[in-house]
């Protein structure tokens, strides 16, 4: 069961002089963290997770029930987080066998599309009584690719993964999408899109600044992606081709892990952080109509 909705609290001495040691060239300041218009990353709300979400890596709205789904790495389930009664519920049961590396979920009407580390994509019916109702579908070589992304893309009528590592982005500087149709369920044969790394680099002003896709969600005010990267504790926001518009440093007393992301119908953005420092947490981000999303040519 998960505790009661508090606001943040101030980290342990410790961590902030961890933090205020990796930050000395900006100092150890909040000035150093903008947001994004229409949200406050340096005040959500929090809710502590239980230990079944230890492992949380995966975030998806559920607009029937005005709840979020999430998957955790460990658990090979998905659990139905109820905000409004503040419980926990699994909704489908142990879904693989051997043991996958879940990272990401989706769930469209009353299905489920769990992506596992290596490029499998689960369908799973909600509230599925056993493994023998998931259907797995495999994209490319095994080996030399790892995923932790995964969304819906209306525009695209399909699924979109994005590569943390892929073999194909040896030597150059990008980072890989690829589309799942949902209409055959079959991976497109070719990259959806590229995400040019130099150019987040470029945006953050920041010569030394990476990207390794945890999660990523589209926005359904301003209709851009905005894509989480736990390694570097980064927010990109960029259109749903892949080109970068804007960065953020996340502050990681609020971040320390993030590795989930979804969006509600009127904007409100969640993220998730794994139990990496401390318990589990899930933060609530209402959107501000009066500060207008930002506009692109």
């Amino acid at each position: 069961m998960m505790s009661k909705l508090i606001q943040t609290q101030c980290p342990l001495i410790a961590w902030l002089l961890l933090v205020c040691a990796s930050t000395l060239q900006s100092g150890c300041s909040q000035h150093q963290y903008a947001s994004p218009p229409g949200y406050d990353l340096l005040h959500p709300q929090k809710v502590e997770l239980g230990k079944v979400l230890n492992e949380i890596s995966g975030l998806s709205y559920d607009k029937q029930n005005n709840s979020l789904v999430a998957i955790s790495d460990n658990k090979e389930k998905v659990i139905d987080i109820n905000l409004h009664k503040q419980k926990l519920k699994d909704i489908t049961g142990e879904i693989a066998s051997p043991k996958q590396d879940f990272e990401d979920v989706v769930l469209m009407d009353s299905t489920l599309y769990i992506l596992a580390s290596r490029g499998v994509i689960w369908q799973v019916p909600v509230r599925a009584k056993d493994s023998t109702q998931a259907q797995a579908y495999q994209f490319g070589s095994t080996e030399q690719n790892e995923f932790e992304t995964l969304y819906y893309d209306a525009e695209a009528h399909g699924l979109i993964m994005l590569c943390k590592t892929c073999g194909i982005e040896k030597g150059r500087h990008t980072k890989s999408a690829f589309r799942f149709d949902l209409a055959d369920k079959k991976f497109d044969s070719s990259v959806y899109y590229t995400i040019n790394t130099d150019s987040v680099k470029e945006v953050l002003k920041n010569k030394d600044a990476d990207i390794k896709p945890s999660a990523a969600a589209i926005n359904p005010i301003d209709k851009h992606l905005y894509i989480l990267s736990s390694a570097g504790q980064l927010l990109l926001i960029a259109d749903t081709h892949g080109q970068v518009l804007e960065g953020y440093r996340l502050d990681p007393r609020f971040f320390p892990q993030a590795e989930g992301i979804a969006f509600a119908p009127n904007g409100t953005m969640f993220i998730s952080n794994e139990g990496k420092f401390g318990k589990p947490s899930l933060l609530i981000f209402t959107f501000t109509k009066s500060a207008r999303p930002p506009k692109h040519k």
